[in-house]
């Protein structure tokens, strides 16, 4: 099964064109981090709440190709939340990178990290940018997100990608875990901490902001249960 997609890829120039791009796997990396010690940290963040500690560092979870929405609406539970990541996509020629969020049950996540991720759609952006576009500049990207709960808009995620695995480095970690194959595949590629823990909401927004070409890829979905 494939899945075919037209999307809107912007070049350094500004210029936008239409690229339709075919994909044939989806994989989401977890505990994607730079930092060991704050990944420890947030092994034992959830520790505390009865999610078991991975066996490795990263992890990989395999996705469903159907899970992939490009749309505005997520299916989840009054217990999912979403996270702000970047994604990386080759699509037979070069390296993409665009905006998803690994959305995800908490509640299940106790029980089964790989189910409570394959019950939610994964939400992505159409907008893409080209990764070599990008490398000089890497570590000032920001990555960015907001819920809004009962009403109320909360800024919940804000790091840059410093904070995240290099990408040459997550591809070699990628390797050895045996994915050695990644054209045409959809990679999450790990998320940056919370402001406060975990916020179920209504309404998911997030982006990634390119300081240095002032620009941004956005999206947002509402959360339907």
């Amino acid at each position: 099964m494939h899945l075919k997609k037209v999307i809107n890829l912007h070049l350094s120039n500004g210029e936008v064109k239409k690229h339709e791009i075919n994909i044939k796997k989806v994989i989401v990396v977890g505990y994607g981090g730079r930092n060991i010690e704050k990944i420890q940290e947030h092994i034992d963040e959830l520790s505390e709440l009865g999610i078991a500690p991975p066996p490795s560092v990263p992890m990989i979870y395999p996705q469903k190709l159907e899970q992939l929405n490009f749309s505005n609406e997520c299916q989840g539970s009054r217990y999912s939340s979403g996270e702000a990541e970047y994604i990386l996509f080759h699509d037979g020629k070069e390296w993409l990178v665009t905006l998803g969020s690994d959305h995800t049950d908490r509640e299940v996540e106790k029980e089964d990290i790989l189910k409570s991720k394959l019950i939610c759609d994964k939400p992505i952006a159409s907008d893409f940018w080209r990764l070599a576009d990008l490398k000089e500049d890497w570590d000032n990207i920001i990555l960015r997100s907001y819920v809004t709960s009962n009403g109320e808009k909360y800024l919940y995620q804000e790091d840059t990608l410093e904070a995240l695995l290099e990408v040459d480095v997550l591809f070699g970690k990628l390797d050895s875990l045996g994915e050695k194959d990644l054209e045409n595949t959809v990679i999450y590629s790990g998320t940056v901490p919370t402001k406060s823990g975990f916020i179920f909401g209504e309404k998911f927004e997030y982006e990634i902001e390119h300081p240095k070409l002032n620009r941004k890829i956005k999206h947002h979905y509402s959360i339907v249960n």
